[in-house]
């Protein structure tokens, strides 16, 4: 009976971190409570690494895991991004580095993502699906080269 009753004390917890809002992040000093001036982008299977030329510190950066969206203004944006490593340790997949140019819409929210098949980034709206933007890698490296060179 405790072994239940603690089963559904977790399983409560996990619902309502589940249903909460995420963690919002304000970049460029995008106003984070005027829906009318600003859009949301998501993580999905890309990091997001900076924006318009401005790389974002990784101390300024959550954990990957957390639900975290980041607040941007409206307009053409162009948004840098790596995929995220998967496969074996001792047989990972290659860095792939991106800059996505996108128009973002006010009040829209957005998921930025990969095609690893096809080795496509893309920025598709989430209550669509539909994808407003693609880029193909700038830069490809070995999985433990260090990171992407934001600066070309």
């Amino acid at each position: 009976m405790r072994n239940v009753l603690k089963a559904c004390v977790c399983l409560s917890f996990l619902m309502l971190a589940a249903c909460s809002k995420p963690r919002q992040i304000a970049i460029n000093g995008a106003p984070l409570h005027e829906p009318s001036k600003t859009a949301i982008l998501q993580e999905g299977s890309l990091f997001f690494r900076g924006l318009d030329g401005k790389h974002l510190d990784l101390a300024d950066t959550p954990n990957p895991y957390d639900h975290v969206v980041y607040v941007l203004t409206s307009g053409r944006h162009v948004i840098y991004a790596m995929n995220i490593q998967g496969g074996h340790i001792m047989m990972p997949e290659d860095l792939r580095c991106y800059k996505i140019e996108a128009d973002l819409e006010a009040g829209m929210h957005y998921m930025m993502a990969e095609d690893k098949d096809r080795q496509i980034a893309y920025i598709k709206r989430v209550d669509t699906d539909v994808r407003i933007a693609t880029a193909k890698p700038f830069e490809t490296q070995t999985a433990y080269s260090g990171g992407c060179n934001w600066k070309q």
